[in-house]
């Protein structure tokens, strides 16, 4: 969702790839899930969005939220993953083939020595398992991953201004530096 906010992905692929007609959708709603989406009364659900949209590639974001749950909900997380990615497998979005699938880990949790915020190293203890739950369920599945937990848990590091508004959303230029 915070995506929305800058072009900084969009930006850096249009210019990775000049002589590509790309367009890109973001289809994210704060509080997204792999099995909960909040949407409007008679929004539609994602396939039907994706559909509308004409999706060759679909680029997915999840974990993050999930990953609150702890430890106990890694094994249900997995099985949700698995029956998400089996879904949109399934699915020709674009009216010719399956979509090719892309998910990206959560990023890490950036402590901001606030005294009114988490500190982030129970949050990043979680977000781990999560990041390796995905990466397995993704291998597992022929379907691309992207970690992006572990460079951003570098970059945090590197950085002496903070690269998010509140440990877990980025600004604009935690977005460029992603």
């Amino acid at each position: 969702d915070r995506m929305q906010h800058d072009g900084w992905l969009e930006t850096m692929l249009h210019h990775r790839f000049p002589g590509h007609q790309l367009s890109f959708r973001n289809l994210g709603f704060p509080g997204d899930e792999l099995k909960t989406r909040p949407r409007s009364a008679n929004f539609g659900d994602a396939n039907q969005w994706l559909t509308k949209v004409h999706a060759d590639v679909v680029f997915c974001f999840f974990g993050y939220n999930e990953a609150l749950r702890g430890p106990d909900a890694v094994d249900s997380f997995k099985n949700d993953l698995a029956g998400v990615i089996d879904g949109m497998k399934g699915q020709k979005y674009n009216g010719e083939s399956a979509p090719r699938l892309v998910f990206f880990s959560p990023i890490a949790h950036e402590d901001l020595d606030d005294p009114n915020l988490p500190g982030g190293s129970e949050n990043n203890y979680r977000l781990a398992m999560y990041t390796e739950a995905i990466r397995e369920v993704a291998d597992g599945n022929d379907v691309t991953f992207v970690d992006i937990f572990q460079p951003t848990q570098r970059l945090y590091g590197q950085m002496e201004e903070p690269l998010t508004i509140n440990g877990i959303h980025f600004t604009s230029t935690g977005n460029r530096r992603l």
